[in-house]
């Protein structure tokens, strides 16, 4: 019978009667514990019973992300309290590193984060832990068999389904194994032959130092491009373990040196990636193509990159590779070499014309992703080839905002020594001076005014740095822009003042920095109203009280006529109702449809 069919057969019967997942297995090779799981929590109450469960330090924080590879889900304790991730990317794990990497989203045809988030919230963006094979299934290419995506809801169902199919199928199965002997009865000596052959030849290359078998088998008519089902032949098996022996032999034999794989691999491509130098000059001097790329637009040159392979990269290079060509993504030799920390590599590059600004699809080129990691050798080493300090990717974030993103100052620095554009800001108007105030990173927001950031410079929706850093309260940071001239006046584009954000979030001791700098206590905003009125709203007496001790109107109502004292009443803040009355409130003061607070 043949074998091929009774897996299949075996392979169905047992997924018919079988449905059990694997235990979690413990990865070698990381820094700290890894595990790998079938999903990632998908809702909070998951993934505080898994946070609960890994009991993580206080230093770090439990996290749910694919393997480097986009091959499976893995979870850890990653040595962060908070691991915040930008909008427009996923995350994955380096091995290499133990590192988080960022995977650029925004070529997904769906599910990309719109909006920063915390890794705690992961399960709100499905997309970036739904694998398919070598890839998130939301990107366009991604064509494989979904992984991760779902989970089935009603095993009872699951059950009858199966006994279902299992009921159709089990006839029909009948039915080919009938056929599959008849045919199998009527073939031919060549195809007993070639199945005799795949049989003995593909273990024996296992051992492939027996080269005195392999030329007996060959002298006796073995077919030498047989291939696995893989679609790997003998020349790719010997090219993996590098035995140049055998790859002579297989070569002399007529074995085809461009035969690629079912991925697109040819044996040069396998060569190179193993770092066999000597298999791969002997099979460049067999005609060997050295610029054949695999299924996803990798060569071999980007391979032996990516691996860190000197040798073989300045072998390549000597016979014509070309080290500019990109994979589908648009990666490059460069790009990867640096992504994977082979320092030396990147410098064989530049050597020989590696093109320092070449960008992948998303615009992001080698010196924005060191940045964006703050690897300052990097930076320094691209900078000094010739890399544009200011080449931005396609949302307008340059090299120097994504490094003040990540809080990276001493990257910073470094790029603003090179002349890094300090106010060039994203298509959304956010400067780099605006996001280091975002992230509360005082030195940071220091070094950029020294370096001429411009305090007033307002997104496009006219928030300011000292809005975003009234929002979140970060007191030095508003007390730096203050001193250096940032405008306590200054409105976003519904007329809401810095003051209006920290009375919102009752941030006391920044209203009082405000108002001590000039704040207009009674300043409206188009739609809410004042300052007190939304301090009312959200129930903060202390700042209520604060307000009131610096003038605040007790009656000053909004556009719709509801006064601080209306607000309160309408949201239940007792003790800021009775403090409005004790301040003069006016009791029945009505709002436009003549409601008063008692309504």
């Amino acid at each position: 019978m043949d074998m091929d069919i009774l897996h299949f057969v075996v392979a169905f019967l047992t997924s018919a009667l079988l449905h059990s997942e694997a235990d979690c297995i413990k990865l070698d090779g990381y820094k700290f514990p890894v595990y790998t799981t079938k999903s990632c929590p998908e809702n909070d109450v998951e993934w505080n019973r898994k946070s609960s469960a890994f009991n993580c330090s206080k230093e770090s924080s439990y996290a749910c992300f694919p393997n480097n590879e986009i091959t499976e889900l893995i979870e850890f304790c990653y040595p962060l309290r908070h691991i915040i991730i930008p909008e427009g990317v996923c995350l994955f794990l380096s091995k290499n590193r133990s590192e988080l990497h960022i995977h650029d989203c925004r070529e997904f045809r769906y599910g990309c984060p719109e909006k920063q988030y915390l890794s705690s919230f992961i399960y709100q963006y499905p997309s970036c832990v739904s694998l398919g094979d070598r890839c998130f299934v939301a990107e366009p290419f991604c064509n494989s068999t979904k992984k991760n995506a779902e989970k089935d809801v009603n095993l009872n169902g699951e059950q009858t389904v199966w006994n279902l199919i299992t009921a159709i199928c089990l006839p029909l199965i009948v039915v080919v194994l009938v056929i599959v002997y008849i045919l199998y009865i009527g073939k031919t000596r060549t195809s007993v032959q070639r199945d005799i052959e795949c049989r003995i030849m593909l273990p024996l290359l296992e051992k492939v130092e027996n080269v005195e078998a392999l030329q007996r088998l060959l002298d006796n008519g073995a077919e030498v491009n047989l291939c696995d089902k893989e679609g790997r032949s003998l020349l790719h098996k010997a090219c993996q373990k590098g035995h140049d022996r055998s790859v002579r032999l297989l070569l002399n034999s007529g074995a085809e040196v461009n035969l690629c794989d079912k991925t697109g691999a040819s044996p040069l491509y396998i060569a190179c990636y193993e770092g066999h130098d000597s298999t791969v000059k002997l099979l460049l001097d067999n005609g060997a193509e050295v610029n054949l790329c695999d299924k996803t637009g990798a060569s071999p040159l980007y391979k032996a990159c990516y691996e860190g392979h000197d040798s073989t990269v300045k072998l390549l290079l000597n016979n014509g590779a070309d080290v500019n060509l990109c994979d589908q993504a648009g990666v490059s030799p460069l790009y990867i070499a640096f992504y994977e920390g082979h320092a030396s590599t990147m410098q064989l590059l530049l050597n020989n014309g590696a093109d320092v600004n070449l960008c992948d699809k998303t615009g992001v080129s080698p010196l924005y992703k060191a940045c964006q990691y703050g690897h300052d050798s990097t930076v320094q080493l691209l900078l000094n080839n010739g890399a544009d300090v200011n080449l931005c990717d396609r949302t307008g974030a340059s090299p120097l905002f994504v490094a003040c993103q990540f809080e990276h100052e001493s990257t910073v620095q470094l790029l603003l020594n090179n002349a890094a554009d300090v106010n060039l800001c994203k298509e959304t108007g956010d400067s780099p001076l605006y996001v280091a105030c975002q992230f509360e990173q005082e030195s940071t927001v220091q070094l950029l005014l020294n370096n001429g950031a411009n305090v007033n410079l307002c997104n496009k929706t006219g928030v300011s740095p000292l809005h975003t850093a009234c929002y979140n309260g970060h007191n030095r940071i508003v007390s730096l822009l203050l001193k250096n001239r940032a405008d306590v006046k200054l409105n976003d584009e519904t007329g809401e003042s810095p003051l209006h954000r920290a009375c919102q979030y009752g941030h006391d001791s920044t209203v009082q920095l405000l108002l001590n700098n000039g704040a207009d206590v009674n300043l409206c905003d188009r739609t809410v109203g004042s300052p007190l009125y939304v301090a009312c709203q959200f129930g903060h007496e202390r700042t209520v009280q604060l307000l009131l001790n610096n003038g605040a109107n007790v009656n000053l109502c909004n556009k719709t006529g509801a006064s601080p004292l209306f607000i309160a009443c309408e949201k239940g803040h007792d003790r800021t109702v009775q403090l409005l009355l004790n301040n003069g409130a006016e009791v029945n003061l009505c709002d436009q449809i003549r409601a008063s607070p008692l309504f």
